[in-house]
C-alpha cells in the first residue's frame, strides 16, 4: 500500500472514480486575526495492492501544529474489494475527500498528516502549511 498523492484544496470531490478539484496546491492559507476556524480540503489517493483488497484498513487524518501538537483527527477505516474483472494481483486507487472544520489557534506553521495501515504496512504522507496573517482593509 502507498499514498499515491495527497492534495489541499477549496473544493474536491469523487464522483466516478474521477477527482474533481478547485483551487487545489495550496500551501498558504490567509486570515486578518488569530485564532479562527479554517476550512482545510484534504483529497487523497490510497493505492492498495492485490493482496491488500478485502480487508479493512485503518485510516486517520490529523492537523498538527509545528510542534508536532494534534489539534485535529479523524479515524476511520476503508475496504477496497475486488471487482469481478479485475486482473490478477492488480492495485487499485482509493480516493477520497476529507473536509475538515479546524481550529487553529495562532499564525505559522501546520500539517495535515494522512495515515492508511498500521503496523509495519502504515504508509502515511505530510503536507505543510501555514497560516498568514494579512493586515485589514484601510477604513475610509
Amino acid at each position: 500500500m502507498e499514498i499515491d498523492y495527497t492534495l489541499l484544496a477549496e473544493h474536491a470531490e469523487v464522483s466516478g472514480n474521477k477527482l474533481y478539484l478547485m483551487g487545489g496546491g495550496w500551501d498558504t492559507m490567509n486570515a486578518s486575526e488569530a485564532p479562527v476556524t479554517a476550512r482545510v480540503i484534504l483529497a487523497g489517493g490510497v493505492r492498495v495492492e492485490w493482496d491488500e483488497t478485502n480487508e479493512p484498513i485503518q485510516l486517520v487524518v490529523r492537523v498538527e501544529d509545528e510542534d508536532g501538537l494534534e489539534l485535529f483527527r479523524v479515524d476511520g477505516q476503508m475496504n477496497v474489494g475486488r471487482p469481478p474483472n479485475l486482473l490478477a494481483g492488480s492495485s487499485q486507487l482509493s480516493q477520497m475527500v476529507f473536509s475538515l472544520n479546524v481550529p487553529l489557534p495562532h499564525f505559522g506553521g501546520y500539517r495535515v498528516v494522512m495515515i492508511a495501515g498500521s503496523g509495519e504496512a502504515q504508509v502515511r504522507k505530510a503536507l505543510p502549511f501555514r497560516l498568514a496573517q494579512v493586515p485589514p482593509a484601510p477604513t475610509r
